[in-house]
């Protein structure tokens, strides 16, 4: 089965600047990749000028998160002509602008919500399977990974 690519970020708060510090795809074949983003040096003065609560240290994305370069070429690299589902168009907005600002790039895919892959399926069948994944899978919805989890097992259930 090919599978969607589907992508969900963490964004550092929920404001119109902030920017992504967590994103995970999914691949065709159903993997799924996730990572830390390392603030690029503009979203640091952010961090420490408007003293952003969020829910991992800068620390931490500094040590241990992706450049926001490396993040974009990779994800690049799995789209090939792939459509890109987001399950928040409007983060997934916020976040690419963010990623491509910092980089001096555009970004050429679009992005479409993750809801058109089960437009076929009755809105109440699409939730009781929703929850029924979500409690299943133990899934913890504010990690982007958990997030594209979840849609994969969506689609996987709903289109066979």
């Amino acid at each position: 089965m090919n599978y969607p690519l589907i992508i969900a970020f963490e964004m550092s708060s929920y404001e119109d600047d902030a920017f992504p510090i967590a994103v995970a795809w999914s691949l065709s074949s159903g993997q799924i990749k996730s990572t830390l983003i390392s603030p690029d040096s503009e979203w640091l003065d952010e961090i420490y000028e408007q003293g952003i609560l969020m829910s991992t240290d800068p620390e931490t994305l500094l040590h241990e998160g992706h450049s926001p370069k490396s993040v974009f070429e990779e994800l690049l690299l799995d789209l090939e002509d792939n459509p890109l589902y987001c399950i928040d168009p409007y983060q997934t907005e916020q976040a690419l602008e963010k990623i491509c600002d910092s980089l001096d790039r555009e970004m050429e895919t679009a992005i479409r919500p993750v809801a058109e892959l089960l437009v076929s399926v009755p809105t109440e069948e699409r939730e009781l399977c929703r929850n029924e994944c979500e409690t299943m899978l133990e899934l913890d919805l504010s990690l982007p990974a958990d997030q594209v989890r979840l849609w994969l097992e969506l689609f996987n259930r709903l289109q066979s």
